[in-house]
């Protein structure tokens, strides 16, 4: 036995690897974002980077159970001929909306009888799936606090716009264009048009994600929040406001106001991290602590929540004593097509209830805009009405 021990010990040095093993391993995934429309792919690759050959290399990619592999495989056993480069690709289909962690990517280099081993690992890299903004044509905000940029939001005030604002008589150095004709005939002088200036403001998007109250509907009316809140903060970016963004829920995140379109990315990501879930903080107490934090006064805040949490209620008014002007979008849970049993169905009409009773609470405060199940966005905020002002001559 001590012969045999001896003996093999001695060939897993004779046999085994070199004195020095240099490994370079990377890997990288691409796209490291998508809208899911495509396949992604990972690309490693592992370099040796000296004289000898190695013979017995495991490649080790960790992957999260919702990626199927299509082309490749996660694990696999290579060898490297001298300053050899091996390049591997793994291809799968896009997964569903959210964060996935790739990696850590490990390659082990062992001698044939196991003895001896070099590892070398990558870090993991991020995925994120984000979700796809729909194309709205607009959304009705009409906030106190308007920047001095030109923009899409009437600022009460005369100026470059398309919505009407006043009728005044003609002074001299005006521009004829704007000259009502119609309206200088019937009053005998010059009448002039006024249109109302358009502005940005600044605007918070807030995401409850607190939708626990019927297991089989949760995920829809989760989802359609998700895509609500992708499609507010990029047509609000495109129009020119400077947005921001809170995760309030079991994940938290939060994205500073910002403009343009890598910041609309920012966005997109947090919304790809979101998960459905109770949080530990109340909606309440997160929205006027982060709000007044980072926006200006009087600005514009935007709140989609399915209203199922009643404490959202004090928020929404303190934020409104604060000045801010408030915008709730509430998608409506639907009611399931069928129980499996009394408790359970009396248990969601108390839910419902109590929902109600927050609807009218906060329809008492700020604009509230019900959003159906079935219903396009753009139609439920083309019903989102603002008031005109307007002076007769």
């Amino acid at each position: 036995m001590v012969l045999l021990l001896a003996s093999l010990f001695f060939l897993s040095n004779f046999f085994g690897l070199p004195e020095e093993v240099e490994l370079k391993v990377s890997q990288r995934v691409v796209p490291s974002d998508s809208f899911g429309e495509g396949d992604i792919s990972i690309h490693v690759n592992v370099s040796n980077d000296r004289g000898d050959v190695l013979g017995n290399v495991e490649v080790d990619e960790s992957l999260p159970d919702a990626i199927v592999l299509e082309k490749g495989a996660s694990r696999m056993l290579t060898q490297l001929g001298s300053r050899e480069t091996a390049e591997l690709l793994l291809e799968f289909h896009s997964p569903i909306r959210g964060r996935y962690k790739i990696g850590p990517l490990v390659v082990r280099v062992e001698d044939p009888f196991g003895f001896y081993h070099v590892e070398k690992r990558s870090e993991a890299e991020i995925l994120s799936i984000m979700p796809m903004p729909e194309r709205i044509r607009a959304a009705e905000l009409r906030p106190r606090h308007l920047g001095p940029w030109p923009g899409t939001i009437p600022a009460r005030t005369p100026g470059p716009g398309t919505e009407f604002y006043s009728m005044r008589d003609y002074v001299s150095g005006d521009d004829p264009k704007r000259i009502n004709w119609k309206a200088s005939a019937k009053h005998r002088r010059l009448i002039l048009k006024e249109m109302e200036a358009e502005r940005v403001t600044d605007v918070m998007v807030v995401l409850d994600t607190d939708v626990s109250f019927y297991e089989i509907g949760e995920a829809e009316l989760f989802e359609r929040g998700v895509r609500a809140a992708a499609s507010l903060a990029s047509l609000l970016l495109r129009q020119g406001n400077r947005v921001g963004m809170i995760l309030q829920g079991e994940e938290r995140g939060v994205v500073a106001p910002g403009f343009g379109k890598r910041h609309e990315r920012d966005i997109l990501v947090l919304l790809a991290a979101a998960k459905p879930g109770r949080a530990q903080l109340s909606t309440s107490y997160v929205i006027t602590l982060l709000a007044r934090l980072m926006l200006p006064a009087k600005a514009q805040v935007v709140i989609i929540s399915p209203l199922l949490d009643a404490t959202i209620v004090d928020g929404v008014r303190e934020l409104a004593s604060a000045g801010y002007s408030i915008l709730v979008l509430s998608p409506s849970p639907e009611k399931p097509a069928r129980f499996e049993s009394v408790q359970e169905e009396i248990a969601f009409q108390m839910v419902m209830l109590e929902r109600s009773n927050t609807l009218l609470a906060i329809e008492q405060i700020c604009t509230v805009s019900q959003w159906p199940s079935g219903i396009l966005l753009s139609t439920i905020l083309s019903e989102v009405k603002r008031p005109r002002h307007m002076i007769r001559v």
